[in-house]
This record gives C-alpha cells, structure tokens and sequence, in this order.
C-alpha cells in the first residue's frame, strides 16, 4: 500500500519509482534484498527504460511532424507492457518492486518471451530510425 500511494502519480517510470523508492527504505532499514529479486527488479528497470525512451523519442518525433513512428512504437510498448501486467496483474502501477524484494517471482515462460521480444526489437528500432530519418531532404524519391 505504502509504495503504490508514493509512486502512483509518477505514471511514465513505473517501476523505476518503485525501485527507488525500496532502495531508500531498505538503506533506512539496513534491509537485504535477496539476489535473485535484485535481477528481476534490474530487468524491469530496464523495461521501463525502454518504454520511457520510446514514448520520449517518438513523441519528439510527432513534434516535428512525424506521427507514423510514435504509433509503431506504442506497439512495441504495449508488447513490454504485457510483460509489466503478467508479473503484477497491472500495465502501469504495477506495485511490484517492493522494499525487501518483488511481490512474487517470475510466472514460467516469462523469460523466455521477453528474450523473443529482444530477438526481435532491434529490427523494429531500425525501422523506426529509417522511418524518421529517412527522408530528411524533403524528396520522395
């Protein structure tokens, strides 16, 4: 309860607010945190982080005329949202970062479908490079 009524407002670094938060609780506390709870909460950091510099880059990309790019993006958002919602039932607050740890571990499979999302996004980033940066001179050659 406490986490999620702290960090709920903070709506675009979900659970990198979280993390923050629990880190300043267990320093408070001299609390440790189980390693394994230490990767999982890493690898959501860095989901959140992706989500955030999607939204960042492609919203930029709306200001200056480009509205293709952010849609593509909020598709890869949705899939890294997807993530967010098995682990903790919720897309945005997700109250799962927790001082002490996680909420819960892992659900089976949930790794293995967010190395196929890896596999794939680099060529989803070079599309939506080329997509805003493909046409700089004006021509539609």
């Amino acid at each position: 309860f406490v986490v999620r009524s702290v960090v709920d407002p903070i709506y675009v670094s979900m659970m990198a607010q979280e993390h923050a938060y629990s880190l300043a609780v267990e320093r408070l506390l001299n609390c440790e945190v189980p390693l394994r709870a230490q990767y999982i909460r890493v690898l959501f950091c860095e989901i959140t982080r992706i989500l955030n510099h999607l939204l960042a880059l492609t919203t930029h990309a709306m200001d200056v005329g480009a509205s293709t790019p952010f849609l593509w993006a909020f598709e890869e958002r949705e899939k890294l949202l997807e993530f967010y919602e098995r682990v903790s039932g919720a897309r945005m607050h997700a109250s799962f970062i927790r001082p002490g740890g996680v909420a819960q571990d892992l659900p089976l499979g949930l790794c293995r479908d967010i190395d196929s999302f890896t596999q794939q996004f680099a060529s989803r980033i070079d599309e939506l490079e080329e997509m805003s940066t493909g046409n700089l001179s004006g021509n539609n050659d």
